[in-house]
């Protein structure tokens, strides 16, 4: 219905643009609207119009920068925006996409100018102070970070989004037990959030606390059957508290749904080899260190192939293949999740 009333707009101003070709107030609405409808393309070219018509008119510069930012023009974007703003310096609005053009072009201390500019004419803005949170977080400035995300929630108490980044960012600076709460705290008011159950199941395991984390990898499963990295983290927990056959179970049902996983290929290695198949972690390992995205551990796994090999250890036989894969259809079928 909004698509069909969008279309009868858009009818409308192309009728008025032929009636009024120099009117860039019918340009600025006729971009608008195509960008609605995600023709972005002719809405550049309306915008452009609309802004060369009337180039003192700091709405049309926002609207250009807007779209030219959908096209993902960024340099053209950031110019039109910090024309827009010298256009209208009390528009928060428009300090605040400055600080988002800023931020996407990787200058962070710019837009953390931006983002300010744009909380002291508005400030109670919670979304530039959740923004600002973010750049402070890029610039490693955690405690700055953890003030601009309270004071987000502040002045958007139901601002989820904010208090998971709270909670982030009270996980990197140890805080466990204060990020675990915001976690906790996130999954109330957004119980569908994926990434809040798989960071709390971590601040859970990081603090030992096996059963916890398991049920919090689990309620993603039932979220999301296919996540692999929560079938990873489930193997990770049942590894630390020493279910090593369950564990081996959910590595394989992690690199089953996600082949390049080198973190998953290089734990499922380690709970093989701790169960004495020794062959099939060498698989693994090999796997781990081919993969372009593994670097942290790369020469120390180099290193554990090469002494693994000289021990004598080679392929493993097709028959012993066939049975280590009977065995673990006979532990799903047990049903070791619980």
């Amino acid at each position: 219905m909004k698509s069909l009333g969008l279309r009868v707009k858009l009818a409308a101003l192309r009728l008025g643009q032929r009636f009024a070709p120099e009117s860039a107030s019918v340009q600025l609405r006729l971009g608008a609207t195509l960008h609605e409808l995600g023709r972005l393309a002719e809405a550049y070219r309306a915008l452009q119009a609309a802004a060369d018509l009337a180039p003192e008119r700091a709405d049309a510069r926002f609207a250009l920068g807007s779209t030219l930012s959908a096209l993902g023009c960024l340099p053209e974007a950031r110019v039109a925006f910090a024309r827009a703003r010298r256009l209208d310096p009390a528009n928060a609005e428009i300090a605040f996409a400055l600080g988002n053009i800023y931020f996407e072009c990787a200058d962070i201390e710019l837009a953390v100018r931006s983002y300010d500019a744009a909380i002291r004419l508005q400030p109670d803005y919670a979304r530039a102070h959740f923004n600002l949170g973010h750049a402070y977080k890029e610039k490693g400035l955690l405690q700055e970070a953890a003030a601009a995300f309270r004071r987000a929630l502040a002045a958007e108490p139901r601002f989820y989004k904010a208090r998971f980044m709270l909670a982030y960012v009270y996980a990197l600076m140890e805080l466990n037990d204060d990020a675990i709460e915001q976690y906790r705290r996130t999954i109330h008011q957004s119980p569908t959030y994926v990434k809040a159950y798989y960071n709390l199941g971590n601040c859970y395991l990081k603090s030992g606390r096996i059963a916890l984390a398991l049920d919090a990898y689990q309620t993603i499963l039932e979220l999301d059957p296919r996540h692999a990295r929560a079938h990873f983290a489930i193997g990770q927990a049942l590894s630390r508290s020493g279910r090593l056959p369950e564990a081996l179970l959910a590595f394989q049902e992690a690199l089953g749904l996600r082949g390049e996983f080198p973190e998953c290929h290089l734990a499922y290695a380690r709970a093989l080899e701790a169960v004495g198949r020794v062959r099939e972690a060498l698989h693994h390992y090999r796997a781990y260190i081919n993969d372009p995205g593994a670097e942290d551990q790369r020469a120390e796994v180099e290193a554990h192939i090469a002494a693994l090999s000289q021990l004598g250890y080679g392929r493993e036989a097709t028959s012993e293949m066939r049975a280590r894969r009977d065995t673990s259809s006979e532990l799903r079928a047990t049903g070791w999740r619980n």
